[in-house]
């Protein structure tokens, strides 16, 4: 019985082949518990050293999921690592570091949506004020996992307008608003 078990965990893995490739993000179960971790680890991080930190989420040859190291942006950006190799990559995540009155850092910028966009991937992005984004680039959408104080938020944070932040967007409503 053992070996029948472990073989079909063999089978259910993604193959050698496919590291290295992309594979498809749920946003939800599993996943989401596992990126909700990562950014209970480095949100706070990032709010206080006022960088965005960012890296890639997939699953490993086991079919476990695992991340790549945190990479350590500026207040605005952040670097993506080098494409891992070793994992089959479904999305990136990152923080929009500070609240700030200059960025509209509670949505996901159009440059994030590019990204993911040119990765074939989806994203996670968590907001100053504790927000929760889901990157959705097969149904074109960004999605609020959770809103307001659902993660660590910047004590700093202010609240703009009730109304102002909808639940979702498609990516045409993001460009549109980010070229005003």
């Amino acid at each position: 019985m053992r070996r029948l078990i472990l073989a079909l965990c063999l089978i259910a893995a993604p193959a050698a082949a496919e590291l290295g490739g992309t594979g498809e993000s749920t946003g939800t179960g599993e996943e989401l518990a596992f990126v909700k971790a990562i950014f209970a680890e480095i949100q706070p991080r990032s709010i206080a050293l006022n960088r965005e930190i960012c890296g890639y989420i997939g699953l490993n040859r086991l079919g476990r999921l695992v991340h790549t190291r945190h990479n350590i942006g500026e207040e605005a950006s952040c670097r993506l690592p080098n494409w891992p190799l070793k994992m089959t990559v479904l999305a990136s995540y990152h923080t929009h570091s500070t609240y700030s009155e200059e960025f509209l850092s509670e949505l996901p910028s159009d440059l994030d949506l590019r990204s993911d966009l040119a990765n074939d991937i989806d994203g996670y992005i968590a907001t100053p004020g504790g927000r929760l984004w889901y990157v959705d680039t097969d149904a074109l959408r960004v999605t609020q996992i959770c809103a307001i104080g659902c993660l660590y938020q910047d004590p700093n944070f202010r609240a703009g307008p009730k109304g102002t932040v909808r639940e979702s967007y498609s990516f045409d409503d993001i460009f549109k608003r980010m070229s005003r």
